[in-house]
């Protein structure tokens, strides 16, 4: 390696110092940038003024279009940080803020708030301020982010697979603002444009535009209309999660019909009953995918009758049913997450986890009903008014 100042051969040794350097450097003025821009805005966010920042201060911080580019990044970065129950947070005043960045060695109860305002910035900065991109949308463009909505994004996923157009038609922007979304039965909703704050936090769509963080704020809104009025935002209620079959029959306008995988953990229910219930199931996926119509479902907690769960396997999670293949009896799911996950050393299943790529992971359906919560079909039938 050519030393930067000499142009000779450096040092394997001297390599790694100066790496380790230029890294604590980087750290250092992270670190730097993190303190002035909480110094700067603390007294705006703190709009009781009695000098601690509430859970719902930040939200309404994360939801104001004031703050941008690292202001944004800051205030997302402190939203993470007290919406993860496994943080021990002190009150928020300036000076606990600074107390936490960087992280204190050896704290795991505590957040690494250094490395979230880094994340939150090269979103910020990688996200397109354009609505949606026809071009560039599909299934392998969609990815969850930072809050726990995979409820919502599993059915969309799940359309997105069936026909990229019929996500496309669920969008409209005026010159106010404010972007129409339309759900099943021609609900319109009707939006802010996400924040730079809230594109810190929300699904991340490849460049496709914001329509995904459209769609999840107005779900958000959905909520907040009908189960949860006293929630300060959008981002807010769906980060609460929700169950992705009411999600498909709303996202689609149909009913759903529901099947569970809980019998075949049941040592009680006779094995004969098993393969009838899972004849049930081959039957009902095998019509459901011949009409054209849409098949989501999760894991509760991912775990078999021996209280083991997958490698690779999350839960409680919500997944969208791209395929199954009845030759096979083979069911290809997609995890809103759209990652990769490589099994261990010996063979694919339960015990060593499944191949996953960009989300799609290959499960056979007899071994699936051992670990799955449930599916949920969508029909013919027009959603009944509630």
């Amino acid at each position: 390696m050519l030393s930067m100042q000499t142009g000779v051969l450096a040092s394997p040794m001297k390599t790694t110092l100066l790496l380790a350097c230029l890294s604590a450097a980087a750290s250092a003025s992270m670190a730097a940038t993190f303190h002035e821009v909480v110094g700067t805005h603390f007294k705006a966010w703190d709009t009781d003024h009695d000098t601690v920042l509430s859970i719902v201060e930040i939200e309404h911080a994360v939801a104001s279009p004031a703050n941008t580019g690292a202001a944004a990044a800051a205030i997302a970065s402190l939203r993470r940080a007290v919406r993860t129950k496994s943080f021990k947070l002190p009150p928020l005043t300036l000076g606990a803020i600074r107390q936490l960045v960087p992280k204190p060695q050896g704290r795991e109860d505590l957040p690494d708030l250094e490395e979230m305002f880094a994340s939150a910035l090269n979103s910020i900065d990688s996200s397109t301020s354009e609505l949606l991109v026809p071009a560039k949308l599909g299934l392998d463009c969609l990815e969850q982010g930072k809050l726990g909505d995979c409820f919502c994004l599993a059915p969309l996923g799940a359309m997105l697979h069936r026909d990229p157009a019929e996500v496309v038609r669920m969008f409209g922007q005026g010159n106010d603002g404010f972007v129409s979304v339309t759900l099943g039965g021609g609900r319109v909703f009707r939006v802010p444009f996400p924040t730079d704050a809230e594109r810190a936090l929300m699904a991340t769509s490849d460049g496709s535009g914001v329509w995904v963080n459209c769609y999840e704020k107005a779900v958000g809104q959905l909520k907040m209309d009908k189960d949860d009025p006293d929630h300060v935002t959008e981002l807010n209620v769906v980060t609460r999660g929700g169950s992705a079959g009411t999600m498909l029959s709303i996202l689609t306008g149909h009913e759903i019909v529901r099947a569970s995988c809980l019998p075949f953990r049941n040592k009680k229910v006779p094995e004969a009953e098993k393969a009838r219930l899972l004849d049930d199931l081959r039957r009902q996926m095998t019509a459901t995918q011949a009409a054209g119509r849409l098949i989501c479902g999760g894991t509760a907690s991912g775990k078999t009758t021996a209280g083991r769960r997958p490698p690779g396997v999350r839960g409680p999670h919500a997944y969208a049913i791209l395929n199954y293949d009845a030759p096979t009896d083979i069911v290809t799911l997609w995890d809103p997450h759209g990652d990769d996950f490589q099994p261990g050393p010996g063979p694919a299943g339960i015990q060593n986890g499944y191949p996953r790529t960009l989300g799609r992971v290959k499960v056979p359906l007899t071994e699936l009903v051992q670990w799955f919560g449930g599916f949920s079909f969508e029909t013919d039938q027009p959603l009944k008014a509630s």
